[in-house]
């Protein structure tokens, strides 16, 4: 019982420089300063609609329903210009003999045939539709307005089915750092107290028992640490590959 009260204070007063603990040197400033806007991002939440709005953009579901938009848009324009395709234009040309009735000037009453060789043009317009396309025009119209209003709520009902997936992801991310941290203290200051007891068995003052139930304990959390490792760096890369962008370089725009 003595034993168990001297490593608790042991552990407490350690867990303080156990963050620093197997740092290099000269990679603590680089570690403090990731850490550092880590904590400030996921204390705002400021890079979450920057990564919702990659997300929306970098999304082959929305784009495919983005395409389906313009697609039915298009049709609806070819609906509109439907009715013009009965109307045609015509036009001829001729070159031949003209033959007309002409006054002379010593005969009033009597005419007189002549000819001539001359050419004839002939331009026309014609407009000819079927009666049933006059009537289903506006059922056609409304049919092609129909799909383009069903092609945006599917666009928008994508948008938001990724704005849930990223914010989703964000969150598991932002658990698994809080956690990471937790562990990795837990880690570094039982690392202090498993040294500290092997220091004490060497000189006899615990058992092997004893020092075997701290090397567990040390043991744990490193095991607890490397887990909570990965599943940070797995979430990173789950965030980073669903939205198309790099959260590491997201760090830099924090304020």
């Amino acid at each position: 019982m003595i034993w168990h009260k001297k490593y608790i204070v042991r552990l407490i007063t350690w867990v303080g420089l156990g963050l620093l603990e197997l740092i290099p040197t000269n990679a603590i400033c680089q570690k403090i300063s990731t850490d550092s806007l880590l904590i400030k991002a996921f204390a705002n939440d400021q890079l979450l609609p920057t990564l919702i709005s990659a997300a929306q953009k970098f999304s082959p579901e929305v784009r495919r329903v983005s395409g389906s938009i313009a697609l039915a848009s298009a049709n609806q324009r070819i609906n509109k210009n439907a009715i013009w395709t009965g109307l045609s234009f015509l036009s001829s040309y001729y070159y031949g003999t003209n033959y007309s009735a002409v006054n002379t000037q010593n005969q009033s009453i009597q005419n007189n045939l002549t000819t001539s060789q001359t050419g004839f043009y002939n331009i026309g317009v014609g407009f000819q539709i079927p009666i049933t396309n006059i009537i289903n025009r506006k059922h056609l119209l409304n049919s092609g307005q129909s799909l383009i209003e069903i092609a945006e709520a599917e666009r928008d009902n994508s948008a938001l089915v990724v704005k849930q997936e990223v914010i989703k992801l964000y969150q598991t991310l932002k658990l698994s750092h809080k956690l990471l941290f937790l562990s990795r203290s837990i880690r570094q200051s039982a690392e202090i107290n498993y040294k500290l007891s092997e220091k004490d068995f060497l000189q006899g003052q615990i058992t092997v028992e004893q020092n075997s139930r701290v090397l567990d304990i040390f043991n744990k959390s490193k095991s607890e640490y490397e887990t909570n490792l990965n599943n940070f760096q797995t979430g990173l890369m789950l965030l980073d590959a669903y939205t198309g962008v790099n959260f590491s370089t997201l760090l830099n725009q924090v304020k």
